[in-house]
């Protein structure tokens, strides 16, 4: 359109241009590019791809800023139109994809603002860009847009001559140069896409037309005009075609053959389709290994994980930014916005959603019904409170308090004590939660087996590899954040830091020892409980009584025993972290074992083992110490710098 009306209006362009169009067709490989035959292409269809249905499947949400505070306004007329549905016809996810795409694929997308007798927004339609026309008013500059629906496109255009002003319309633009219009990705780059373009087809017909082994076949003399039809009639039948490539080739009446052709492998062709691939990758900025390219892929960084962070950093959130920014004109209000939530690309990777729980609620930034809300899961009691470390206090403001001493004794400044038991109420009611609701599932698992297989065995009945996996993961996370917590208040106050990453290997060995030995008693007490003597019910019930009695008192006891190893053992790596050179056991209990009377006092270097009874362990609740030393003990450590 654009090129017509300047042909028709005898507007010339300027003679001193150097650079060459930013618009076109043609290409050195001698091939027309356009959208559709671009999305042909592998390496395009997958990057496009990639970016719009990686953009439409984050959650979206509408805010309203004033001064530093950033609260959710989901109550906003506007707000269903952008997160749920944007006309009774699509809905928002795969409306931000049909945008995204035409953005991506033709460099601008429009939307058509549908609004009701009050001038109130009331369905969002995206019209092809094919459809649009961009013109200016002479009198004011102000841009409109000229829209002329294909037979098989519908919105509620109610402008006379489908001109729509700037109110109505939203323009979504790729990046520009300046004009009115963004520039396509695909038209700016249409030399690589039609050389991979070039390269598909050109590939595609040499499987068609391969007539393996190739060359001259030379015969002696002179072939008469039927001989020379039969035998290139047999030649064919025999050899053209992928599927007939490499059979045994017969010559006959002293026929010779002899290769004359390269084969694409030769000839490096693959190669060059190869490094096409890169190219377009980089067209679109997504990393190679995205779209199946893994021999280019270093440069986004050293392992798949950072490859990916890049990718959302670097490829998408330029897209989401413009899509946010355009549809903002919307809200006619500056300090209300819609945002992309990119955190949500998280949801696959357990650890570190768990790993970033952990420190938002160890520095107080969210609640813990806040995390509970992010994973769909029910509010909690006593969850709404914003912790603060121990560590932690105001500017300007007095110290915090000391850590409780231990009885009789007050803590030096180079001292540091273990946290008592009773100092974690809210990590033991984490742990109860976690492992009684994995108990719970677990056991709903084993009665729906019993009432297929009632006479199951207990080995059959729970999956031991599954469930340590499962089980390891829980346990793991809860104590990354009990770690986190407590081994920087203990590092902190002996002046140092601590860094969670060195005990990780630790704290999932830990994970992984605890969950074996759980899941395998749990097979033992299965089978004791199982009698294939009694009727199916009545086996059921005994198995459903077990794991009521496992998610109230087994799980409160493993809790309880889990956040106190766990406790010990950040401790005693925070002190470590800050330098203490020593370590000393203390008695708490008033009525302690003789094992642990006799121990009192004991001082020996941080990295070396205390000597209790028969055994030797690093700290309380070593299960070096084994359980005889373990069990009830209400033992600390006490670190020295």
């Amino acid at each position: 359109m654009p090129m017509i009306r300047r042909l028709l209006g005898g507007r010339t362009e300027r003679g001193r241009k150097s650079l060459p169009r930013l618009d076109g067709r043609s290409t050195a490989a001698g091939v027309s590019v356009t959208p559709e035959r671009a999305l042909q292409v592998a390496a395009v269809f997958s990057s496009v791809r990639l970016l719009a249905e990686t953009g439409s499947m984050l959650p979206t949400g509408v805010f309203q800023k004033s001064g530093n505070t950033r609260l959710p306004a989901m109550e906003h007329p506007l707000a269903p139109l952008l997160t749920y549905q944007a006309n009774p016809h699509l809905d928002a996810g795969e409306f931000w994809a049909q945008v995204l795409g035409w953005m991506l694929v033709r460099g601008n997308g429009g939307v058509y603002i549908e609004r009701n007798n009050g001038g109130a927004p009331v369905g969002l339609w995206p019209v092809a860009w094919t459809s649009v026309e961009p013109r200016r008013m002479k009198e004011t500059g102000e841009p409109v847009w000229k829209i002329t629906l294909d037979d098989d496109e519908w919105a509620p255009i109610r402008e006379r001559d489908g001109l729509v002003r700037s109110e109505n319309f939203l323009h979504f633009r790729s990046f520009g140069v300046g004009g009115a219009e963004g520039l396509s990705p695909i038209g700016m780059a249409r030399q690589a896409v039609g050389t991979g373009y070039a390269a598909t087809a050109y590939i595609g017909q040499f499987f068609e037309r391969d007539a393996s082994p190739g060359g001259i076949v030379s015969v002696p003399g002179k072939l008469s005009d039927t001989q020379w039809e039969r035998l290139t009639r047999q030649w064919k039948d025999l050899h053209e075609g992928f599927d007939k490539a490499h059979q045994l080739a017969v010559m006959e009446a002293g026929a010779k053959w002899e290769k004359t052709t390269l084969s694409p492998a030769d000839a490096q062709f693959l190669e060059v389709y190869k490094l096409t691939r890169a190219e377009i990758a980089g067209i679109f900025g997504v990393p190679p290994h995205m779209i199946g390219d893994v021999e280019r892929s270093t440069s986004w960084g050293s392992g798949i994980e950072q490859q990916s962070l890049g990718y959302v950093i670097y490829s998408l959130l330029p897209w989401l930014t413009r899509l946010e920014r355009t549809a903002n004109r919307l809200f006619g209000d500056p300090s209300v916005y819609l945002k992309f939530n990119p955190d949500a690309l998280l949801r696959g990777d357990t650890a570190a959603r768990f790993a970033g729980y952990a420190q938002a609620v160890q520095w107080g930034w969210m609640s813990v019904n806040e995390v509970r809300a992010k994973e769909d899961e029910a509010p909690i009691d006593g969850g709404d409170v914003y912790l603060q470390p121990l560590n932690m206090a105001p500017l300007g403001s007095a110290a915090p308090p000391a850590q409780r001493a231990l009885p009789g004794r007050q803590t030096r400044a180079d001292e540091a004590e273990t946290p008592a038991l009773e100092d974690m109420p809210s990590w033991i009611t984490r742990h109860y939660e976690a492992i009684s609701a994995f108990f719970a599932e677990q056991g709903e698992h084993v009665l729906a087996q019993l009432g297929l297989r009632p006479d199951a065995t207990a080995e059959e009945l729970i999956d031991l590899s599954a469930d340590n996996e499962t089980l390891t993961e829980i346990l793991l996370q809860l104590a990354r954040g009990l770690a986190a917590e407590v081994g920087a208040a203990t590092a902190a106050s002996l002046g140092g830091a601590f860094v969670i990453e060195e005990t990780s290997a630790a704290l999932a060995a830990s994970a992984a020892a605890t969950a074996a030995n759980v899941n395998a008693t749990t097979v033992e007490q299965l089978r004791s409980t199982i009698n294939l003597s009694q009727a199916p019910s009545e086996i059921q019930e005994s198995a459903r009584n077990m794991f009521d009695r496992m998610t109230e008192s087994r799980a409160r006891v493993l809790a309880q025993a889990r956040v106190s190893s766990t406790t010990n053992f950040a401790a005693h790596e925070g002190a470590k972290h800050a330098g203490a050179r020593t370590k000393t056991w203390r008695v708490w209990d008033a009525n302690p074992r003789q094992t642990h009377a006799r121990a009192d006092g004991q001082t020996v270097d941080i990295r070396d083992e205390f000597r209790i009874g028969s055994r030797s362990g690093r700290w309380p609740h070593d299960h070096r110490l084994g359980v005889d030393e373990i069990a009830g003990c209400t033992c600390r450590l006490q670190f020295n710098l």
